[in-house]
């Protein structure tokens, strides 16, 4: 009868729809991403024993099946399917069932966004660290799964946090709980022993969750996380510091990070800075850049329950002096530039979108890790990548977020971009193409491949390549998750 036929049997009329308008809304809104084909049904489970079924259901007609926990356009391309696929869309399961301040962590559902947890944490005193300036409808799931990168390096110790436990159903159908919440005994009963599932490893000495996590949905469908959260600051000072070449800033960003001295920290130089910015107020573009330094490094420090204000004060002092060894000056603002401005809008969701497209409707975000000493190497290309795409040089955005405590970093390079412009849009499918290859061959790891990198990734390491083709085998034997995704 095929899969959506079955469906309809299966689950109630509402929890499915065909409708041109609704399959169209989960195609990639990005005209640098090769368009694939619209889904032939949304499935909105309402449980989980719905998701399971449909999942089994899938492998029984061998259909593909892609899943998205975000509302709103969908830009990297994640949820792109290249064949023939039903859309699974979570995004309407909300529930928050759980806080605990004790521990700091809290249970979400896939469609809770950033402003939605944020909210649900306030009474509770707690706060949680997000990705630079989320868009509203991003799903905390679906970003932190897929190792978005946080604002707030210093409370991070694994590249997996702030992921904590985590339900999913395999690609066959059966359900499992990573780390803490494996057990023994069901969730309530954990609890009432003290537990919280908080820690990530287990079941036993494995750690499933890091093969879910920035799978892009090729090896399991998330039900629920624990996510780390923290306190919330009740004092804070905010700097910016200034700077005509990134290898000033560096050996001050070390100083500070390595013996955990300040909170959020990140690197922008001056067009991602006014890209960011720009909307805060009305100053245009122009305006924002004239008043501000090449590179410029927000430094946040703040107080928290305990003797607050002694701690920005000691730690004031101690930054302070680092940046003074690295001739550096800590400012509250740089040029028309606010540094407590520049931290509101990093650390909230953003109302009009991704904050990338903000200047010219579009941009090509390229971005990848390495450590912090290296990154200057990867600007320096930059005018031969032009030189040999063909492409006129024009001004790139750069951002650099330390990561794990600055043990590494993650680096983005923006290319803004007038979407209807036709030459425009060719000219930044060449520069990707061609910035990708040259960055990957001077060492960028591209541990979350999208558009030309997650063609050119494994080519690069075939024995990993083998590895994950076995991982799909053992959690998605029927290939029904985003079948044909990286040519699994």
């Amino acid at each position: 009868m095929g899969i959506e036929k079955h469906l309809q049997e299966l689950l109630p009329r509402e929890a499915l729809s065909t409708s041109p308008e609704d399959r169209a809304a989960y195609r990639v809104q990005n005209p640098l991403v090769a368009e694939g084909p619209a889904p032939t049904m949304v499935v909105r489970p309402k449980g989980v024993a719905d998701l399971q079924q449909v999942i089994r259901l899938a492998n029984q007609e061998r259909h593909n099946l892609t899943v998205c926990s975000s509302k709103g356009a969908h830009g990297k391309g994640g949820l792109a399917a290249s064949q023939e696929h039903v859309m699974i869309d979570l995004s309407d399961w909300k529930a928050i069932p759980w806080i605990n301040r004790r521990n700091r962590v809290c249970l979400i559902s896939p469609g809770v966004t950033y402003g939605e947890l944020l909210a649900a944490l306030k009474p509770h005193g707690l706060t949680a660290s997000i990705p630079l300036a989320p868009r509203r409808d991003k799903s905390v799931l679906a970003a932190v799964m897929d190792w978005e990168p946080s604002t707030w390096p210093n409370k991070q110790w694994d590249i997996g946090d702030p992921v904590c436990s985590t339900e999913f159903v395999f690609g066959h159908g059966e359900l499992f709980r990573t780390g803490a919440a494996g057990g023994p005994g069901t969730l309530e009963q954990q609890r009432a022993a003290g537990g919280a599932q908080k820690c990530p490893t287990g079941p036993s000495q494995a750690d499933f969750h890091r093969v879910v996590q920035g799978s892009q949905g090729t090896m399991g469908v998330v039900s629920w996380i624990t996510l780390r959260t923290e306190v919330l600051p009740t004092v804070q000072k905010t700097f910016l510091l200034g700077a005509k070449r990134l290898e000033k800033l560096i050996p001050y960003v070390y100083e500070v990070q390595r013996p955990w001295l300040g909170e959020h920290s990140f690197i922008m130089n001056r067009t991602a800075l006014a890209m960011l910015m720009l909307g805060q107020s009305g100053t245009s573009f122009d305006e924002i850049c004239r008043g501000l330094p090449a590179y410029s490094c927000l430094q946040n420090i703040a107080g928290f329950d305990r003797l607050p204000q002694e701690r920005v004060a000691y730690q004031t002092r101690d930054i302070g002096r680092i940046a003074a060894d690295s001739q550096l000056s800590l400012h509250e603002s740089l040029g028309a530039v606010g540094a407590a401005d520049v931290l509101a809008a990093a650390t909230s969701p953003t109302a009009d979108g991704d904050w990338r497209h903000r200047w010219r409707g579009q941009c090509l975000s390229i971005f990848f890790q390495t450590t912090l000493d290296r990154t200057p190497r990867f600007i320096r290309l930059l005018p031969q990548i032009f030189k040999d795409c063909g492409v006129a040089e024009a001004p790139v955005g750069l951002y650099i977020q330390p990561l794990v405590q600055n043990h590494f970093c993650h680096m983005e390079l923006l290319f803004p971009y007038d979407p209807g412009d036709g030459l425009a849009v060719k000219d930044m499918q060449t520069l990707e193409r061609e910035a990708v290859a040259q960055l990957m061959a001077a060492g960028a790891f591209f541990s979350r491949p999208y558009g030309a990198a997650s063609q050119d990734i494994f080519k690069r390491n075939p024995m990993h390549y083998t590895v994950l083709k076995k991982i799909k085998t053992i959690f998605d034997p029927g290939r029904v998750l985003n079948r044909g995704k990286w040519g699994l």
